[in-house]
């Protein structure tokens, strides 16, 4: 064997090596290309399901919010509704006949006297007329009466606006069953 033999043996054996080495070199470069590829495909996948999952969320709070507004503002209609209610039968005891006011005020006094020794009345001053013989005094309120006993220690408030009042409070539901069912 002469020098050129192995000479050309040696360069045919670093050909292959370097074929055999840049083959190798381009499937581990496919291979991390294919698991780039994949780990890309993976991160896209998450990424769309956490966006997904974002926008599902953002839009149940939306629908929360719209709602909880929804329900304010029925509320509020609500609310304003009961209000003039209240207000219309103010406007209609303010106006009441004096045959009717006659007879609220007497009874209104006659559940006074069962609650307390009556010795101060005070009313409205077009209802002063259906109330005598009584020390009286007029104040403003738009009817009904409030009573005191002798020390001015005790005293019943059946005026129509704590009437009125009273009715609102205790009411309440009832009255939100009957204009809103």
């Amino acid at each position: 064997m002469g020098l050129e033999t192995v000479k050309e043996e040696i360069l045919s054996n670093s050909k292959e090596q370097s074929n055999s080495i840049i083959a190798e070199a381009r499937k581990e470069a496919n291979r991390i290309m294919r698991e780039a590829e994949k780990k890309i495909e993976e991160m896209k996948e998450r990424s769309e399901a956490e966006t997904k999952r974002m926008l599902d969320t953002i839009k149940r709070q939306e629908l929360a919010n719209a709602e909880l507004e929804n329900k304010k503002m029925l509320l509020e209609a609500k609310k304003q509704v009961i209000e003039n209610a209240f207000n219309e039968s103010r406007k209609k005891l303010e106006s009441l006949d004096d045959k009717k006011r006659e007879t609220y005020i007497k009874k209104l006094l006659e559940k006074a006297k069962n609650d307390i020794e009556i010795a101060y009345v005070y009313c409205n001053k077009k209802d002063t007329k259906f109330l005598k013989g009584l020390n009286l005094e007029a104040i403003n309120i738009i009817g009904g009466l409030v009573a005191e006993n002798k020390e001015k220690t005790i005293r019943v408030d059946y005026s129509f606006e704590t009437i009125s009042q009273s009715i609102k409070e205790n009411e309440l539901q009832n009255i939100n069953k009957i204009l809103f069912s």
